[in-house]
């Protein structure tokens, strides 16, 4: 039997007892739910992780199935470095050691593919065993050390981190991989040149046991320059197309003549007086002696990422090596009959990088990939470098505000709002809650391992601790949630269809917030019924709850989000604002949705896949921008990329959050048999909700054949319902 208190219903509905019952179950849950704005003020974030919102055993046997191989890899890495450094040296004890956590994983491994009921168990207790080789290995290096002068301190404290996260990992989950104990190897007196690269291949080396991530395994076709040219992600038509299909595709805004449409887009004008390119240099570049900047601009086949939000930020320090985080503009032009070296559809042409705000003709030159401004780079080392520093912006930016702030910071206050405000039995709660799960308890582990001092971010990104921290506020309060509507958003960067023919993310992304917005539509006509908007209207307005939550979520005290311009103003200073438009309340549920399925996957799913082989991008680089005078060659590049344990740190990392996936959109129920949702009224929307995703999933697939490579971070059965890792 059902239990009738969890059917969905709206409160003005109710009899008066019941009325009641909801308004004590709201108050029991506000003991629950609450802000903290001190951690990253003004951003609220959960002040605690309700018990309800924690991880069940489901959750963690996902994230089980992840840990092993990098378990794999991690011990594969660590034991070649030390191998590498003192093999013949090795004592017999230190042998063995090493043979035991060997015996210890495959059992482990055999265990992972079992088929017996005990599995889970039994991966329980190998992976104990697991920990417990693992954990003699620090004991033998510590006595070895008396007996092998090499054996380098690092490596001591590489394999003790290693030892000590995988204690934290049994006691506080996979969040013990957010932290930098693994890494923590403060050398003082030994020299790091061990851990420094001396090609590209000790990266790749970083793959030990690990499948080699996509990027690297990009089928070449006719078109690309050969293998002993470049490598595929040195390539500039990869450069480009990184824009608009790659790890963060945020940035990207149209340059036009005027921005009279959107204030987003950038005014040429403006773009000019702080890197000013010629028509000369453009035409050089594009390979068009009839094309100026102006027609170009006028025609929408000019692009940009600037990087403004960069500028003046601070480096941050590790291991006594500084860091160095640059603000460039990268500028690129829609090529609809590209040169050699690009697919002949068209393509995102690179047109020139300047690595500063604010052109200097020594300091800051504007790098081309002729290098026809005389920037002495014969060889294009400075303009490959120039891609890296873009490519490490993004990055910085990408793990600061388009992934933590604009998503898991983003829907975080949202669900506390919600549950504040909400019954267990609105209508609303019940279908906004398989996309809030897991994620209070995720940034929880995000705030408290992630954006601390020896976190992640303090070890893989360039910014320091403070800058990083700035980048998310400053993002936060520009941040405006009308704004962020996708079917809006493109027009507003001017980067919709009508000016820019080709954008895997926005033709996939767009799909899936029509599909969306279908659902949610269909969902709350259930219960705010009526023959007419008008009715639907009413019965949105005297619904007290949704009132309360509305006001919760634009309460500066609460969750603080700005930008609702569908809201009413209203006398009532309790109840500053009202909801009458339940066209509004469709639009503004799906951007919830959208926002903790669709976009946080085409962001969080990428990190494996395009960021975890440094050469490619890297979160720190080590060196300044080249100066115009400064002579470089081939093997300069490597001076830029961090040392291995910090490329490992970053892989790692991109790994793990690339490769947890709870489940999948619009699946709402763990059991076939059983549907989520009480309401039988449902049952064939999640059925139709559900077709329509899995044709989307076969135009992308479509689509993806057309495509210089597949863009696979909008397949439906790839996007989770919430932000769950």
């Amino acid at each position: 039997m059902r239990d009738n208190s969890l059917q969905p219903s709206l409160p003005q509905f109710n009899s008066e007892q019941d009325k009641i019952k909801r308004k004590f179950d709201i108050s029991i849950s506000k003991t629950d739910y609450n802000y903290m704005f001190s951690y990253l003020e003004p951003i609220p974030i959960a002040a605690s992780v309700p018990k309800s919102e924690e991880f069940n055993p489901n959750y963690e046997y996902k994230v089980l199935q992840v840990f092993l191989p990098l378990a794999e890899n991690f011990k594969s890495v660590i034991i070649s470095l030390v191998e590498k450094e003192l093999f013949d040296d090795l004592p017999n004890n230190m042998r063995a050691s090493i043979e035991a956590v060997e015996v210890a994983h495959h059992k482990l491994k055999a265990a992972m593919s079992e088929g017996s009921i005990k599995k889970y168990i039994h991966e329980v207790e190998y992976l104990n065993e697991l920990i417990h080789a693992l954990a003699e290995v620090p004991k033998e290096l510590e006595s070895a050390i008396q007996g092998v002068a090499r054996l380098p301190k690092d490596l001591i404290k590489m394999v003790k981190g290693l030892d000590e996260v995988f204690k934290e990992f049994l006691k506080e989950g996979f969040t013990a991989f957010l932290k930098n104990s693994m890494y923590d190897m403060l050398a003082t007196d030994d020299d790091r040149d061990y851990l420094a690269a001396t090609s590209t291949q000790d990266y790749l080396d970083l793959f030990k046991t690990l499948p080699s991530p996509e990027l690297l395994s990009i089928k070449r076709q006719s078109w690309m320059p050969r293998d002993d040219e470049q490598e595929i992600w040195q390539q500039d038509w990869y450069f480009g197309y990184m824009q608009i299909a790659g790890f963060n595709t945020t940035n990207l805004k149209g340059v036009q003549l005027s921005n009279s449409h959107s204030p987003e887009i950038i005014v040429l004008a403006d773009l000019l007086k702080k890197m000013p390119i010629t028509d000369t240099v453009f035409q050089q570049v594009i390979g068009n002696n009839e094309l100026t900047l102006s027609q170009a601009a006028d025609q929408g086949l000019l692009y940009v990422c600037d990087y403004a939000m960069m500028e003046g930020l601070k480096g941050s320090e590790l291991h006594e090596k500084q860091r160095y985080p640059h603000a460039p503009i990268a500028l690129f032009f829609w090529n609809k009959i590209p040169p050699a070296g690009y697919p002949s559809t068209g393509a995102m042409q690179p047109v020139c990088v300047q690595l500063a705000q604010k052109f200097d003709e020594e300091l800051a030159p504007i790098y081309t990939p002729n290098d026809c401004m005389n920037n002495q780079d014969p060889l294009g080392v400075k303009w490959q470098i120039a891609k890296a520093f873009v490519q490490n912006a993004s990055a910085i930016q990408h793990e600061t505000v388009a992934h933590l702030g604009a998503c898991h910071l983003t829907i975080e206050p949202m669900i506390v709002a919600a549950n504040r405000q909400l019954a267990q039995s609105h209508p609303l709660m019940i279908l906004l809650k398989p996309h809030f799960r897991f994620t209070l308890p995720i940034n929880d582990g995000a705030i408290h391992s992630l954006i601390v001092p020896g976190g992640v971010v303090a070890s893989v990104l360039s910014t320091s601790h403070e800058s990083s921290a700035k980048l998310i506020v400053d993002a936060h309060e520009k941040w405006r949630f009308d704004q962020q509507f996708p079917d809006t958003l493109f027009k507003h960067r001017g980067v919709c269809e009508q000016s820019l023919p080709s954008f895997p993310f926005r033709e996939d992304t767009l799909d899936l917030w029509e599909s969306i917005q279908d659902f949610v539509e269909q969902y709350l006509a259930l219960y705010y019924t009526g023959d007419s908007l008008l009715e639907r209207d009413r019965k949105v307005t005297e619904d007290y709850e949704l009132q309360n939550w509305i006001n919760e979520m634009v309460n500066s005290r609460c969750a603080s989000i700005k930008g609702m311009q569908g809201l009413v103003k209203t006398d009532n200073s309790e109840q500053a604002y009202q909801i009458q438009d339940f066209n509004y309340l469709v639009k503004a549920v799906s951007l919830i949705i959208y926002t903790a399925s669709a976009q946080h996957a085409s962001v969080n799913y990428a990190q494996w896949p395009l960021m975890s082989y440094l050469p490619s991008v890297s979160g720190t680089l080590y060196a300044k921008a080249p100066t115009r005078s400064e002579e470089l060659t081939m093997e300069s590049y490597l001076k830029y990329l961090p040392p291995l344990d910090v490329a490992l740190y970053q892989a790692t990392f991109g790994y793990l959050l690339s490769n947890v996936q709870y489940d999948k959109l619009g699946h709402y129920s763990d059991d076939p048999r059983k549907s989520y949702f009480e309401d039988p009224q449902v049952s064939p929307l999640v059925t139709e909700f559900q077709m329509k995703l899995n044709q989307i999933e076969l135009t992308i697939h479509q689509r993806n054949k057309s495509r210089p490579f597949p863009y696979p971070f909008q397949l439906p059965s790839m996007v989770p319902n919430s932000i769950s890792i």
